[in-house]
């Protein structure tokens, strides 16, 4: 009203004077703009909010067994070679490379001559020396016991002779027929005779038994003796090599004639037994071995395909040394012994799976956004969009298994898909299938059942 009255007073002092027409013009001009003024602060103010269409779909919680595929190569546990352990020329070589030998077969001979000659030296040795010390146990011979004893007896007889001598002496001293130095003479003969026979006695004592050092000397050179024909005989039998277990033969390392010593490489061996495969696999898995159910191996040279899923805990063995440029690791599992059919050398395949983990949550790979602040998807929360951070690992089939770290997706998540390039934290957003169905379901644990042909269970 304020704005009327003052253009009304305006048009009466126009009216009341005479101006010119581009005045009038310009005048005009000045009153529509204000007039628009006018008109524009009047009007409500809008503003329209931005929306954008997206596609929505379910999170997945599925059962997944970790599996990965690997090659590797059938290697033997046992490689020896086998040395000479004594000198000698070489006799025989009974082997030839490449073939198969069991436990103690003779793989070479060493000539023995002059070993099988030290031992029958040594083995008479011993016969004596054992004579020797039965002799000394036992004393001296019989009829040399027999003149001590005889000896012990004569000095008894002695004795008694001087007794009867010294009291008939006493007798005739006392009638006084003779003197008394008669009588001493007969004291001294008894005295004598005593001494005589003590001394046989112990004569004959000591001949019933040997002394104490000379036992242990006669012992000792019988043990001596002993010793060496014992270390002759092991020579004698090292002379001839034998396999240490069953295996193949890879390559002979002497000839016939040729001299060998101590040390001296004669055959290198492999075992045959037990055999063993040699994998390769990411070091992440390293931790995951503990939780290793199955094994699918397949070795294409022989059409052969076998599985194990027993024990495997024993059987797989990390080599503590890793690739330094791959990163990866070694993984020794050690193979059923009835599969004759393998050797050392083979190519194989391998697919290892792990124990099954349950509701693991999977999210569509055209949902995940990475940006500044890493990997994340966005949901629906009350018509507008919400970042929620994720980890995420391996994609199968289109779906990307997830880390929910904050807890904030479930089955009954707006997950935003189509579209999830574009919206923003806060942006409101419109549904183009306000009702989504769940994808089909994809259980790893299922398809891991499928096994490969060609092969029994290993155990």
């Amino acid at each position: 009203m304020v704005h009327r009255k003052r253009h009304k007073g305006f048009w009466k002092t126009l009216a009341g004077k005479r101006l010119s027409l581009g005045a009038v013009a310009v005048v005009l001009a000045f009153v529509m703009a204000c007039t628009q003024t006018e008109t524009d602060e009047s009007a409500p103010k809008q503003r329209r909010e931005l929306v954008l269409p997206v596609q929505i779909g379910k999170v997945i919680f599925k059962d997944v067994v970790d599996e990965i595929n690997s090659v590797g190569n059938v290697v033997a546990e046992q490689r020896v070679v086998i040395t000479s352990e004594v000198d000698g020329r070489i006799k025989a070589l009974p082997i030839e490379e490449g073939s198969k030998v069991r436990a103690g077969q003779v793989l070479a001979l060493i000539d023995f001559r002059e070993y099988r000659l030290q031992v029958e030296q040594l083995q008479a040795e011993q016969i004596s020396a054992q004579k020797d010390y039965e002799k000394t146990l036992s004393g001296l011979r019989p009829e040399d016991k027999e003149k001590l004893q005889a000896q012990v007896q004569a000095d008894q007889s002695t004795l008694d002779l001087a007794v009867k001598v010294h009291r008939r002496m006493e007798q005739l001293v006392l009638d006084g027929v003779v003197s008394q130095s008669l009588l001493d003479e007969a004291n001294d003969k008894v005295a004598r005779a005593q001494e005589t026979l003590r001394s046989s006695k112990a004569a004959s004592a000591a001949g019933g038994k040997s002394r104490e050092e000379d036992i242990l000397k006669s012992k000792s050179n019988l043990d001596s003796v002993t010793k060496k024909l014992e270390m002759a005989q092991l020579d004698r039998s090292k002379a001839i090599i034998k396999a240490p277990f069953a295996g193949v033969i890879i390559s002979k390392k002497i000839e016939v004639g040729a001299y060998a010593g101590p040390g001296t490489a004669i055959v290198e061996m492999i075992g045959s037994s037990n055999l063993k495969a040699v994998l390769e696999i990411p070091q992440s898995y390293r931790g995951k071995l503990e939780k290793i159910s199955r094994i699918d191996f397949k070795v294409e040279e022989l059409g052969l395909g076998f599985i194990m899923d027993e024990n495997l805990k024993q059987r797989v063995r990390v080599i503590p040394d890793a690739n330094i440029f791959s990163g990866n690791i070694k993984v020794q599992v050690g193979l059923p012994s009835h599969f004759n059919t393998l050797f050392p050398g083979l190519t194989l395949e391998a697919r290892l799976q792990f124990e099954t983990r349950r509701e693991v949550k999977h999210v569509p790979s055209i949902s995940l956004v990475i940006g500044e602040k890493g990997t994340v998807v966005y949901i629906v929360e009350k018509e507008h969009a919400k970042l929620v951070p994720v980890r995420a690992f391996k994609e199968r089939g289109g779906l990307v298994e997830i880390d929910d770290f904050t807890h904030q997706l479930n089955r009954d998540t707006q997950l935003i898909q189509r579209g999830s390039g574009a919206v923003f934290p806060g942006v409101k957003v419109f549904l183009t299938n306000p009702e989504p169905k769940a994808e089909p379901p994809f259980n790893a644990a299922e398809k891991g059942k499928t096994r490969l042909k060609g092969g029994p269970r290993g155990t």
